[in-house]
């Protein structure tokens, strides 16, 4: 696993781009993303760019739910990144 220098509005970025994907203006961060309305495709998409975003990340070792929020996303991957 590579680290990277994560920025430090990586919440907003991220948020910006379920935005983005989920074809809406905003999103809440503090909602479930399947409240949000993920679905297992835009997981893959939200995954791809969370690599880009947070650098190499571990998919396998995120604790992803329905009831995850984008906040606990973002400190999940920070984790991993501080721990590589």
């Amino acid at each position: 696993m590579t680290t990277t220098n994560v920025p430090a509005d990586s919440l907003d970025i991220l948020a910006r781009e379920v935005a983005k994907i989920l074809n809406v203006e905003t999103v809440t961060t503090d909602a479930g993303i399947g409240e949000l309305g993920i679905d297992s495709l835009n997981i893959v998409e939200m995954i791809v760019f969370c690599e880009q975003l947070y650098g190499s990340i571990d998919p396998e070792a995120l604790n992803i739910t329905q009831y995850t929020t984008l906040q606990q996303l973002d400190t999940q991957l920070r984790h991993q990144q501080q721990a590589a």
